[in-house]
């Protein structure tokens, strides 16, 4: 199992990235999003918590940082919208979560997601 764990002041964290849907930044702490739809705040950053991420070892390449606001377990994503700047994720129960995104990173997640898929269409 991979995991990470976080000191709170009054708390401490461990987090089974494989669990994880999606991790949203606000401010100095992050919203952790997980895909049987749980949710809760930590008080550490999304770079802090990026960091440790890649500082374990084995392959999380399914976990990625996008833009400034998100880090995404892109095995989750179904959709991705340009014109609307959207990425579409759904949880274990078939929620669909909707983040908005910039083009610039969208554009970079398509490529690095037709790179890594086993077969792509253009």
């Amino acid at each position: 199992m991979s995991t990470i764990s976080l000191n709170g002041r009054d708390e401490f964290f461990v987090i089974n990235l494989e669990q994880v849907l999606y991790m949203q930044a606000d401010d100095h702490y992050t919203h952790i999003y997980l895909i049987t739809g749980h949710h809760f705040l930590v008080p550490h950053g999304l770079s802090k918590i990026e960091l440790m991420i890649s500082r374990l070892s084995g392959n999380f390449s399914h976990i990625i940082r996008l833009g400034r606001k998100y880090i995404v377990n892109i095995s989750r994503i179904y959709h991705v919208n340009f014109v609307r700047s959207s990425v579409y994720l759904t949880d274990e129960q078939g929620k669909s979560i909707v983040l908005h995104i910039s083009k610039p990173v969208l554009r970079a997640l398509v490529d690095l997601m037709s790179k890594n898929s086993e077969t792509s269409i253009d």
